[in-house]
C-alpha cells in the first residue's frame, strides 16, 4: 500500500453528510452554536481535549487543536443530502434535539442549508420513503449524479477540501456478494444495478471514486467489501468507521471492560434507545436491526470473549431482540435482564 501525503488544513473543508435528521441536525447546529459564540465544545476531543507531551510532572498538555494543523470551525461549510425536503432548521425543530431558543439564534444559517435530492431505495430501508428522491437508469447513474453534487458543492462554495459522513438510517443486513470482490466486479454491479450494492454502498463508491474520505456512521456493510478496500487504496482515500460509539456502544464499552476485567460473568445487556425519531422507525423492521444488533453484540462479544470462558461463571452473551415504544423509542434486549426504574439494567451472575 503506498503512502499517503496528508494535506494541510488550509482553506475552507466541506462536510458533505448523508441524510440530515437528528444526527446531522444536531452536529451542523452544534458547530454553529460554538463558532457563533453560543455554546461550549462539550464533548469534542478536537476542540476541548488535551494530549500530554513528556511525563506527568513536565506539565506539558497543549490542546490538540493547538498542536495538530486542523481546520478551524469557521472554516468549515456543511452540505448533504436527504430524502425529505425540510432545511436543516425545518428537521433540526422536528428532531426536537436542542432547545428551540438556540436554534432561533442560528435559523438562518441553518436554513441556508437543505438537502440535495438522495439516492434511496426502500428495498434496504423499508420503514422509509420521501419526494426528495434521485432517478436514474442504474446504480452507476445515481453514483455519477452524486459526484456531479459533490464537484458543484465544491465549486460553488470555493472549497479545498471535502469530506462526506454517511449518517443515513441503517439498512438491512447484507453479507458480501461476487459484486463486492474487485473494482471491475463492483463497477459492473452497478452497471446492472446488482442488488447487492445498497444506497450506502453508491455515497461510498462515489467519494472513494473523488479521492475523498469517507466515514461511516452506521452499521452498513457500506465500504467494508474488497472492492471499495481496494479502491480506497488506488485513489488514496482514508475510510472509517461502523457505527457511532456515542450512547449506548459508548457506556457498554467503558462498563464491559470492567466486568471482564474482574471475571464477572453476564447473563443480558439491556438498552433503550430514548432519542427514537426515524432510528426507532427504521429499527422496528426486523432486517435493519438485524444489521444494527450484529454491530452492537459484536463489540461485547469482542470485549467479553465468551467463547474463552465455559465454566458456571462464564462471561456470556446471547442474541438479541427489539421492541418500540409507543413513543418510537427503541428497546434493544441481549439474554435475560432485570431492569431499574431508569430503563438501565446490566444483570451479573
Amino acid at each position: 500500500m503506498k503512502s499517503a501525503e496528508i494535506a494541510p488544513a488550509s482553506g475552507k473543508l466541506g462536510i458533505m453528510l448523508v441524510g440530515l435528521g437528528a444526527v446531522s441536525t444536531t452536529f451542523i447546529a452544534g458547530v454553529l452554536a460554538v463558532r457563533n459564540g453560543l455554546a461550549q465544545p462539550i464533548g469534542s476531543l478536537t476542540q476541548m481535549g488535551t494530549i500530554r507531551l513528556g511525563k506527568r510532572t513536565d506539565k506539558r498538555s497543549p490542546k490538540i487543536a493547538d498542536l495538530f494543523p486542523l481546520a478551524r470551525l469557521d472554516d468549515v461549510v456543511f452540505g448533504g443530502w436527504d430524502i425529505f425536503e425540510d432545511n436543516c432548521y425545518e428537521a433540526a425543530k422536528t428532531a426536537g434535539v436542542l432547545e428551540p431558543s438556540l436554534l432561533e439564534k442560528i435559523r438562518p444559517e441553518l436554513e441556508a442549508i437543505a438537502p440535495w435530492p438522495a439516492v434511496f431505495d426502500r428495498q434496504y430501508v423499508k420503514r422509509l420513503d420521501g419526494p426528495n428522491v434521485k432517478k436514474g437508469s442504474s446504480k452507476k447513474d445515481l453514483a455519477d449524479q452524486v459526484i456531479a453534487d459533490i464537484r458543484r458543492f465544491k465549486s460553488e462554495r470555493g472549497l479545498d477540501r471535502l469530506v462526506m459522513v454517511w449518517c443515513g438510517s441503517t439498512e438491512i443486513y447484507l453479507t458480501e456478494s461476487p459484486a463486492h470482490q474487485s473494482i471491475d466486479a463492483f463497477e459492473r454491479g452497478l452497471e446492472g444495478s446488482d442488488c447487492s450494492i445498497p444506497s450506502s454502498m453508491i455515497y461510498a463508491y462515489a467519494a472513494i471514486k473523488e479521492g475523498i474520505p469517507y466515514a461511516n456512521a452506521a452499521p452498513n456493510l457500506s465500504a467494508d467489501v474488497p472492492a471499495l478496500v481496494e479502491l480506497a487504496q488506488q485513489t488514496g482515500s482514508p475510510v472509517a468507521g461502523k457505527d457511532l460509539k456515542t450512547g449506548q456502544t459508548l457506556i457498554k464499552t467503558i462498563i464491559a471492560p470492567g466486568l471482564k476485567a474482574r471475571l464477572i460473568g453476564v447473563e443480558g445487556w439491556y438498552s433503550t434507545n430514548i432519542l427514537g425519531n426515524r432510528d426507532g422507525e427504521v429499527l422496528d423492521d426486523p432486517e435493519s436491526f438485524k444489521t444494527k444488533e450484529e454491530s452492537k453484540k459484536s463489540v461485547l462479544d469482542y470485549i467479553l470473549q465468551p467463547h474463552l470462558y465455559r465454566s458456571s461463571t462464564a462471561i456470556s452473551t446471547t442474541s438479541s431482540g427489539s421492541t418500540t415504544t409507543p413513543r418510537g423509542a427503541t428497546t434493544r434486549k441481549a439474554g435475560t435482564t432485570s431492569t431499574s426504574s431508569d430503563g438501565s439494567a446490566i444483570r451479573c451472575s
